[in-house]
């Protein structure tokens, strides 16, 4: 039978050179070394990266907590609804995760609570229940998610955090009168995300550029920003019923000339679906059943690049 098998590791070019790759999988039967995401950050150095395989199963269903500046790969996710793998686990799922290294980078993975603790952090191609910042963590990154809730530095207006991006990610939310608060934060970017809710909340935010955005409604609450060259239109009542279908949603609900300046798929670095990490990937490898003693082992492996 032939499936289609993503190389993880080909995203590790955000390591130092001298960085050490390990691979976790929860999976039974698995050959990778580590079972927990845990064990794996124990046995790290700053600076190397950790590939987590998808699985059926929850990596965590508490919180786990990441000291050390690390690389984590995960998969993508919706991969077999979007024809990226034949059959299989989709994604690689965590609770909660906290990120206290600075300059960590967390890509292609799925997490219901994520928590940006520390300056430098990037956040990319994940499928996310919400981000939380914490005062101080400057500079992040949070760039072409899947995000079913809010983005913010919660703790009220003493609570900031500076010089961050958020771009082109897809905000969605279910239910009658549903909102996306993206708070308390100072001197940001805020720009090409599709908002699929019925209202945007930029609370407490100052000194920031919100452009290029598509959204039903924005209620502004700070001063100094900048609110131009945005698209509103309501998205809300057609969200599709399975969000992995987005792009035959878009192609309908969207006209192309919007959908090329405006909102997710707009821009420099468009949303990716299915969130997979860029870099080379194996997408066919076949393996023989059977060979006779002796004999050589005769594999064929197609290598394509996701951007």
């Amino acid at each position: 039978m032939k499936k289609t098998v993503f190389i993880l590791a080909a995203v590790c070019m955000s390591a130092a050179a001298n960085a050490t790759i390990l691979r976790v999988s929860n999976v039974s039967g698995s050959s990778a070394p580590y079972t927990s995401i845990e064990d794996a950050h124990a046995a790290a150095s700053s600076g190397d990266t950790i590939m987590i395989d998808a699985s059926d199963k929850d990596y965590f269903t508490g919180q786990i907590t990441l000291t050390k500046s690390l690389v984590l790969i995960g998969p993508g996710y919706w991969l077999v609804d979007n024809g990226i793998v034949e059959e299989g686990a989709s994604s690689a799922k965590l609770n909660g995760l906290h990120l206290k290294g600075e300059g960590s980078v967390v890509k292609g993975l799925n997490i219901a609570v994520l928590y940006v603790e520390a300056p430098k952090i990037v956040v990319n191609r994940c499928h996310l229940g919400s981000v939380s910042f914490s005062k101080g963590a400057d500079n992040g990154i949070v760039h072409q998610n899947f995000i079913t809730g809010s983005c913010t530095t919660p703790g009220g207006v003493s609570s900031t955090s500076s010089y961050v991006q958020i771009t082109n990610n897809i905000f969605t939310a279910t239910g009658t009168g549903s909102g996306t608060t993206v708070g308390n934060f100072a001197n940001s970017y805020i720009a090409y995300n599709t908002f699929r809710t019925s209202q945007v909340y930029t609370y407490n935010i100052t000194g920031t550029t919100f452009e290029y955005n598509i959204y039903e409604t924005v209620k502004e609450a700070g001063s100094g920003n900048s609110y131009e060259n945005n698209y509103e239109t309501n998205l809300v009542n057609v969200q599709a019923t399975n969000d992995f279908i987005d792009k035959d949603y878009y192609g309908i609900e969207i006209p192309k000339e919007v959908r090329s300046t405006y909102g997710a798929f707009a821009g420099d670095s468009p949303y990716v679906f299915s969130g997979v990490p860029s870099g080379p990937v194996i997408q066919d490898l076949q393996v023989p059943t059977t060979v006779e003693m002796g004999s050589k082992l005769n594999v064929t492996v197609k290598v394509g690049m996701q951007p």
